[in-house]
């Protein structure tokens, strides 16, 4: 089964949006680490990731000594990205997992280490593929989306909204 390391960026779009249960019963490992867990921070959010992770719908990868010392070590060398997309780098590289961020620095970062890299668009294409939201429904959860994140590549938003309202 493939596996997925979320960044901070994709976990917050979905618990926005109020899929990320949804999401995390697309047919993959759903991992995340233990730095980009501190990064979600907020109390609402906070809250249904912890229950996300208690229920072992997203597993979060618990660095060792060795493993920060690594992440460290990348962080150095890569100063563009902060420790918690460090960490996702590290454990992805490590697992050869998918990346799934929305951060442009860390996806291109993952991209030239030869990753497999997705974002929150990729999510909502694979709900609807696997039968787990209708494109009606995918259509009205992008466009909140599109007004609450504005980093969105919007030329990929509209390819998709004209692909869900005109099958």
């Amino acid at each position: 089964m493939r596996i997925l390391i979320h960044d901070a960026s994709v976990l917050i779009d979905l618990i926005a949006v109020d899929i990320l249960e949804t999401a995390l019963s697309l047919p993959y490992k759903m991992e995340t680490t233990d730095l980009v867990e501190t990064e979600i921070f907020r109390g609402g959010q906070k809250d249904i990731l912890a229950r996300m992770v208690a229920a072992r719908k997203l597993e979060v990868i618990r660095s060792t000594k060795e493993e920060i010392s690594g992440i460290a070590e990348l962080y150095n060398l890569t100063p563009a990205l902060s420790l918690a997309d460090c960490s996702v780098l590290f454990h992805a590289v490590a697992k050869g997992a998918v990346v799934l961020s929305g951060d442009a620095r860390l996806r291109r970062i993952a991209k030239e280490r030869s990753l497999s890299v997705h974002g929150t668009l990729w999510i909502l294409s694979e709900l609807v593929d696997n039968g787990l939201l209708v494109r009606a429904e995918a259509t009205e959860i992008l466009e909140r989306l599109m007004k609450i994140n504005p980093r969105l590549p919007l030329s990929e938003c509209r390819e998709l909204l004209a692909l869900w309202k005109n099958p």
